[in-house]
């Protein structure tokens, strides 16, 4: 009550000579604790709703990655009872073992500003046992792979970078093709395509494992246009990557073969 005879007092004021002024002021003084309490309810009201609202969006969150979790773990048991089996299987054939492979994550420091080369640079280097031409992946598709490597950090060369190329094949067909990054984001080039060879828009190409670099069977980009000028021995072919290099700030290295035995004997020797 008094609060509001203060406020009313200082509309009638506002409209006097500005003698009044030191008047003013001083009401203007003596008012704002008084409203700083008034609005406190009101603001107490609105920090509990939110407060309340946000933990409601937490708990459904955490509802929400538990269940996920539950099922990966049910996902991870199946998998692991499959090699397993594999193992087994392979033991009584005297086949070959399957070649054993390290996933580890890292995070994208820094994008390169040369607008001719297509790299970031990564938090791991050689103290992580990281080593040129290491195979990089985003999600479950290819990144790229380690171009220099440094103590601490090291730079990843993309996909779609000039000097990049990959051996891939057409998931529709079987063709293998080599795909060479254009220099673009997110847009790579299919070369050596026959004119005659069967492939249209919306084809996927994954790695072939050829070269025995890239892992093989992981989505590398999809067909965007085909063109082709008569007289010409090859298309030329464009794809979209499946990463999407402007979005990505983490990736996964992955050793395999003789790198994973050399990265563990690194792991054995610092062990006190």
């Amino acid at each position: 009550m008094v609060a509001v005879m203060l406020s009313i007092a200082m509309i009638l004021m506002d409209y006097r000579d500005s003698k009044l002024t030191p008047i003013r002021t001083t009401l203007n003084i003596l008012l704002h604790p008084v409203l700083y309490v008034v609005d406190v309810p009101f603001r107490t009201t609105a920090y509990v709703a939110n407060f309340f609202k946000d933990q409601s969006k937490i708990i459904e969150e955490n509802r929400k990655l538990t269940s996920l979790v539950r099922r990966y773990a049910v996902r991870d048991q199946k998998y692991h009872s499959i090699a397993q089996e594999n193992i087994r299987f392979r033991a009584q054939l005297n086949a070959t073992p399957a070649k054993e492979e390290r996933f580890q994550l890292a995070e994208i420091l820094s994008i390169s500003r040369d607008q001719h080369r297509n790299t970031v640079t990564i938090d791991k280097g050689a103290s992580d046992g990281l080593y040129r031409g290491q195979v990089v992946l985003s999600g479950q598709s290819i990144y790229g792979q380690v171009f220099e490597v440094a103590p601490n950090s090291s730079v990843v060369l993309q996909l779609t970078d000039t000097k990049h190329a990959i051996p891939v094949r057409n998931n529709r067909t079987g063709l293998g093709a080599i795909a060479v990054g254009s220099g673009n984001s997110n847009q790579l080039e299919l070369k050596n395509i026959e004119a005659n060879i069967d492939i249209k828009e919306g084809d996927t190409f994954y790695s072939s494992g050829l070269g025995q670099l890239f892992p093989a069977d992981f989505p590398v980009a999809t067909v965007r246009s085909v063109a082709y000028n008569p007289g010409d021995s090859f298309m030329r072919v464009r794809a979209q990557t499946k990463v999407d290099f402007s979005t990505s700030r983490e990736v996964i290295l992955i050793w395999r073969s003789n790198h994973l035995t050399i990265l563990r004997a690194k792991e054995a020797s610092e062990k006190p």
